[in-house]
């Protein structure tokens, strides 16, 4: 993924972190809107993250998923 503060946000540049993420965490369905800076990252009706970029969300998930 790309480190934060490297502009990160640019549109092409989203791409390769998602593909990770979904990589990373293929039980979620993972969107991301890098001109808002929204991540979202949902799992049925119970499980529900926004973040404000990659790494972020990254971090949340695994929180979440080795408890």
């Amino acid at each position: 993924m790309n480190p934060p503060g490297t502009g990160s946000w640019r549109v092409e540049q989203a791409a390769p972190d998602l593909a990770a993420l979904r990589a990373e965490f293929p039980t979620f369905g993972i969107v991301a809107d890098p001109a808002r800076p929204a991540w979202m990252a949902v799992k049925g009706n119970e499980i529900f993250i926004r973040a404000s970029d990659a790494h972020v969300l990254r971090q949340r998930l695994l929180e979440i998923t080795r408890q």
